[in-house]
This record gives structure tokens, sequence and C-alpha cells, in this order.
């Protein structure tokens, strides 16, 4: 009797940690979706070299 109970709440820990692991998946997927139309990726390079441009304030 104990078993069914044990593998009840296991199969229930299991279905609540897999409905988790997506919607925090889909969560990081939107943000990387977000990130990409925002630009963030359009000029990985430039930020190196930042440093040598000559800016008169």
């Amino acid at each position: 009797m104990n078993l069914r109970i044990a593998s009840r709440r296991m199969i229930g820990l299991t279905i609540i940690l897999l409905v988790l692991t997506t919607l925090l998946g889909l969560l990081f997927f939107g943000l990387f979706r977000w990130a990409i139309k925002d630009g963030q990726f359009d000029h990985p390079e430039e930020a190196k070299y930042v440093i040598f441009r000559n800016e008169q304030k």
C-alpha cells in the first residue's frame, strides 16, 4: 500500500517538474527572442573597440 502512495507522489512530482521546466524554458526562449528583436546581437564585436574611439568632450 505504501508503495502505491509513493509511486503516485513521484508521478505527481515528475509532472510538476516537467511543467515548471517547460515554462522556464519558454521564458528563456522568449527573452532570447526579445534580445534578438531588440538588436542586442547585431554587433557583438563592437564593444571591445569602444575604448579606441577618440571622443572629444
